[in-house]
């Protein structure tokens, strides 16, 4: 128990200094300087991060990065909240027959890799803004509203909620004032997993070229610049793929289940 406590306030201290980090280099920093003379310079004391190919402090540009990275993966997670959870709540109390096609579509979209998902839909429309985040939530919907539904088939079933029925209450006034609280908070306990994973698919998809417009700095732009870099400078992709690595490790630690 100590040891699980002392990983998962570890990892929390990670996440509270990086983004602390992140948002102090937001708010003090003015445009990010070219320097084309100091490129791909090693990690120095002045400058712990080193320099990119474009000679910009990469301390700087990795904070940057994940700031952007991280309000995307927000917003994809809660769309996907928002619409996960409306989704799968109206399933469980639909008609039989709709229900069953609209469940073995579900599984139909779940037999493929949430990411193959993303990348087809993203490669169809190429990178930008929009894109990445309609591919994000293609990839992400179907798991969230498959996990919903069956948390709602669930407290369905529980006692209070059939004493609710039989006393004549609407299932719409059900859903909201008995169930939804309840999946909400299976739904929190998920966010941290969920980010995770929208984070990394992000990150995947901007590397491969498809996410991210170009020119923008995203964890995964930043990964796609070094690869061309990793035997004379591979501090830039080193760098750029470590905060990545333990801030997606830090929320999956802290989302694992006693």
């Amino acid at each position: 128990m100590k040891k699980r406590i002392f990983i998962q306030n570890s990892c929390l201290l990670w996440l509270v200094l990086w983004y602390l980090v992140a948002v102090f280099i937001f708010i003090i920093k003015q445009d990010i300087s070219f320097d084309l003379s100091l490129n791909l310079l090693s990690p120095t004391l002045s400058h712990p991060f080193g320099f990119d190919a474009f000679g910009r402090d990469l301390l700087l540009v990795a904070g940057e990065a994940s700031l952007i990275s991280s309000f995307f993966a927000f917003s994809v997670v809660c769309f996907s909240f928002f619409i996960g959870i409306t989704c799968g709540m109206s399933l469980a109390v639909m008609p039989g027959f709709l229900q069953i096609i609209l469940l073995r579509s579900l599984d139909f979209l779940l037999a493929f890799p949430s990411l193959l998902l993303s990348l087809a839909f993203a490669a169809l429309w190429g990178p930008g803004w929009g894109t990445l985040i309609v591919s994000l939530l293609i990839g992400s919907l179907p798991g969230f509203i498959r996990f919903v539904y069956v948390r709602t088939r669930e407290l369905l079933l529980e006692d209070y909620v059939k004493a609710s029925v039989a006393l004549g209450s609407n299932i719409f006034w059900i859903l909201i004032r008995h169930v939804l609280p309840r999946v909400l908070s299976f739904c929190l306990v998920k966010l941290p997993n969920v980010f995770s994973h929208i984070l990394l698919a992000e990150a995947t998809l901007s590397f491969l070229g498809v996410g991210a417009p170009v020119g923008a700095n995203t964890w995964g732009s930043l990964l796609l610049q070094g690869k061309d870099y990793l035997l004379e400078a591979p501090h830039v992709s080193i760098v750029s793929g470590l905060p990545l690595f333990f801030t997606v490790l830090s929320l999956q630690l802290l989302s694992e289940e006693k």
